[in-house]
């Protein structure tokens, strides 16, 4: 008995992947499957069922139980999909004597929607590559559109164009399409600032690189031209202080006896100022039990220094020799 129900659940699974969808939708969004079949034809006395995965989820004989939507003609309405309602749908039909009207199914996909494209563009030296980024969507199918008309052929992600196909008015658009939703970039006009026909060149080189590469050059060579002059004004400097200390180290015994005679030069100057103070000083005044004290004698001159004293003339008679 297991193996039976394990082989018809295999045979199940194998029928339901190869069945085809018939409709498409996504999740989130409303779908309508209709039946096809002009009820006004058949009076008040049909009989609707709709079945998902042969489970009932609508009769309009019964009043009990949980229905779905329904439009004035019949058509199943499923609303906020999700991916638990993809399936087949079964729609049967009685007339009035119970007889088989219709008996149609429903093969329904619901599908992840794509998301909203961005279009960004990257220019090269002759191209300019359009690229429109899909985010996560998967099986999908991009169309590409220049001022609102289509373009036939390419299909990928990635649109090459050469730079003298592109005009300034020129507006391109990318469409993401699955069998289930669809989106469109915005309107993007793809300009290239840096055209290679209009970039001056010097060198092989573009100019604004050649002056940055030459400004910052310059820059250098003050930097050590600056650097140089201070390291030979330090090492000048340090040259005259070094000879000025040379010459006065060899001067130095040379100025030695000049400054000893100085100095004895201005000793007998001090010598006469310290003699003659005391003659500007105030007497002492004579007290009771105090003795007079012994005048000092005037400074004695240098017999060197001493005028001859003259002798007096003597006036007795002369004698005579006889």
């Amino acid at each position: 008995m297991s193996v039976v129900m394990l082989i018809s659940l295999i045979l199940l699974s194998l029928g339901f992947a190869g069945a085809e969808c018939t409709m498409y939708a996504a999740v989130g969004r409303n779908k309508v499957i209709d039946h096809g079949v002009d009820l006004e034809l058949l009076g008040q006395s049909f009989h609707l069922r709709w079945t998902h995965e042969s489970k009932m989820v609508y009769d309009n004989r019964k009043t009990t139980g949980p229905k779905h939507q329904t439009t004035p003609n019949g058509s199943l309405l499923l609303t906020n999909l999700q991916l638990n309602n993809t399936g087949s749908y079964q729609a049967t039909i009685y007339d009035n004597m119970g007889k088989l009207v219709l008996d149609k199914t429903t093969r329904l996909c619901v599908l992840s929607p794509v998301s909203k494209p961005r279009l960004t563009h990257t220019c090269t030296d002759a191209s300019v590559s359009l690229r429109c980024d899909v985010g996560n969507s998967v099986d999908v199918n991009v169309v590409w559109s220049l001022n609102r008309q289509t373009l036939p052929g390419p299909t990928d992600t990635t649109l090459t164009i050469t730079k003298a196909m592109l005009k300034p008015v020129d507006r391109y658009v990318c469409t993401v399409t699955n069998k289930a939703s669809e989106e469109k970039s915005d309107d993007v006009n793809p300009e290239c600032t840096d055209d290679s026909s209009s970039t001056v060149l010097l060198f092989g080189m573009k100019l604004w690189l050649m002056v940055a590469i030459l400004a910052g050059g310059s820059g250098l060579l003050l930097i050590l031209i600056v650097i140089t002059l201070m390291c030979v004004c330090q090492s000048r400097r340090q040259r005259v202080s070094r000879l000025k200390e040379e010459e006065e180290m060899r001067l130095a015994p040379l100025t030695q006896p000049m400054r000893q005679a100085s100095l004895h030069h201005h000793h007998p100057s001090h010598r006469s100022q310290s003699r003659t103070r005391p003659k500007n000083r105030t007497p002492l005044l004579a007290t009771p039990n105090s003795r007079p004290q012994p005048r000092p004698r005037p400074p004695q001159p240098d017999p060197d220094d001493a005028q001859p004293i003259p002798t007096p003339r003597r006036t007795g008679p002369r004698n005579h020799r006889s």
